[in-house]
């Protein structure tokens, strides 16, 4: 393959029922991203609910990080028929929020998000700003846009995630609330872009992330994926994960062996969903997995060789 495996150890291994047992030897919990993973938008991905099953089966603990708050998880699971409890799910909204209340944030909080994801928020007792849509169309004079810039003191963070409302006036709100130094700026997803079924693209919040930053001069602190904090605060402070136990299993390079790199985690590619295997010849050899497997419903067939 290409350069990029030359500057590792080893490179990835395709994971077969040869080498599933000593792959199952190294970890005790497997943290799974969901979309691509074990679902997509628009299809399912046969025998994930069997796969899901077969590491039970084998004694694996079982939790997953998404950087989805647009949809909460839990009623895909339901449909799945894989059985979750609430606190083994962490998507951002869940980890800015229960971080806010830890640190006993009590400021209103400037949103760039969807609903869902300002409501988990207000569930932590968290004001959030604006309180709510407006469908006014902005004035298309310079006076009136200055005139729309309000300093507001009491603001203590600006909150970014995917926001399909987005609009110009947004992101100046936000870029003048970050010139003050005593304004946190956390962000969820850090997408720039997500390819669904049929070669269908969606802008993510990457791009505007990037674009607050240059204006406002500020760097931000990343909640969501390839940031650490959902897997190293919120699942290890609730399940006392031992890192060096665990594997990621995800379907993006940058996302999601990103996060296993920044906690200690292996790492499991599955080609499900984002990545290619022809992109493992020119990526960046830190994101390189460990293993790499079609699909999570390949697993009982490989476990099954072993007498799982």
């Amino acid at each position: 393959m290409g350069a990029a495996w030359t500057k590792t150890k080893r490179p990835p291994l395709a994971l077969t029922k040869e080498n599933v047992d000593d792959f199952m030897q190294q970890f005790d919990t497997i943290v799974s991203d969901c979309d691509g993973v074990l679902w997509t938008p628009l299809r399912g991905i046969p025998h994930v609910k069997e796969g899901l099953e077969s590491l039970r089966a084998a004694g694996k603990k079982i939790l997953f990080v998404t950087n989805n708050s647009v949809i909460p998880p839990f009623r895909k699971f339901e449909r799945l028929g894989f059985a979750v409890q609430k606190n083994e799910v962490v998507y951002p909204a869940i980890a800015i929020g229960r971080y806010l209340e830890k640190i006993g944030f009590k400021k209103k909080a400037f949103v760039l998000g969807v609903e869902h994801f300002k409501d988990e928020l207000r569930s932590r007792g968290v004001a959030v700003v604006p309180d709510k849509r407006t469908s006014d169309l902005m004035e298309e004079d310079l006076g009136a846009m200055l005139r729309a810039i309000h300093e507001d003191t009491d603001i203590g963070a600006v909150i970014v995630d995917l926001d399909v409302n987005l609009t110009f006036m947004d992101l100046v709100k936000a870029t003048n609330h970050l010139k003050r130094p005593d304004c946190m700026f956390l962000v969820g997803a850090t997408d720039s872009f997500v390819t669904f079924d049929e070669g269908k693209i969606l802008l993510g919040p990457g791009h505007f992330i990037r674009t607050l930053e240059e204006c406002s001069g500020r760097k931000a602190e990343l909640i969501g994926k390839p940031g650490p904090m959902m897997v190293s605060e919120y699942l290890q402070e609730i399940h006392n994960l031992n890192m060096d136990r665990t594997i990621f299993m995800g379907d993006s390079l940058v996302q999601d062996m990103g996060v296993a790199n920044a906690c200690g985690m292996k790492k499991l590619l599955v080609l499900s969903g984002m990545t290619q295997l022809k992109d493992l010849e020119t990526c960046d050899p830190e994101l390189l997995p460990d293993y790499y497997i079609d699909s999570i419903g390949d697993l009982p067939a490989l476990l099954g060789q072993r007498g799982a």
